[in-house]
């Protein structure tokens, strides 16, 4: 699993629709979909968005934080 997967995960399991994270991130939403399912490698600006939202949320107690600059 990439680390993009992770950081989608992670924000799936924070509650957050595929709808939702596009919103709040500016990526596609049919990225987000490609990206769960596997089949597109990730773009580094569009990451580094989807970690920005992603360190802005609580962490679930079950997830570990991704940092940034460990690949996509």
């Amino acid at each position: 699993m990439t680390k993009t997967v992770e950081i989608i995960r992670r924000l799936r399991s924070a509650g957050l629709s595929q709808s939702e994270i596009a919103r709040r991130t500016g990526v596609s939403q049919t990225r987000i979909s490609r990206w769960e399912g596997g089949a597109v490698p990730a773009a580094a600006d569009d990451v580094l968005k989807l970690q920005a939202l992603a360190q802005s949320l609580p962490l679930p107690t079950h997830a570990p934080r991704v940092l940034a600059g460990e690949g996509a």
